[in-house]
């Protein structure tokens, strides 16, 4: 979330929607297939505010929109490493 409001990203990209239908591919329920189109939806209108809500929000919904995010291919390796790395030190704190 930070690098798209840092970096003013665009999220409604060829590679998002790309990761979002090949995430699509292997997904199977009821629930999973309603958080992709919700997903879509997000992407296509450019949502921040949204993608902020779910970045936030302890609800199982958004956990399982966090878990099936396609904006995962907006981070480079070491980035996405960093993230990681930080997760791990704000938990173990």
């Amino acid at each position: 979330m930070n690098k798209i409001e840092r970096e003013h990203l665009n999220i409604d990209t060829e590679i998002v929607r790309c990761n979002l239908q090949q995430i699509r591919r292997h997904v199977y329920g009821t629930s999973l297939n309603r958080c992709l189109d919700q997903w879509e939806q997000i992407v296509h209108d450019n949502d921040i505010d949204s993608i902020r809500k779910i970045a936030t929000s302890d609800t199982e919904t958004a956990r399982e929109m966090r878990n099936l995010s396609p904006l995962s291919v907006l981070l480079s390796e070491p980035e996405r490493l960093h993230v990681i790395e930080d997760l791990h030190k704000s938990m173990s704190a």
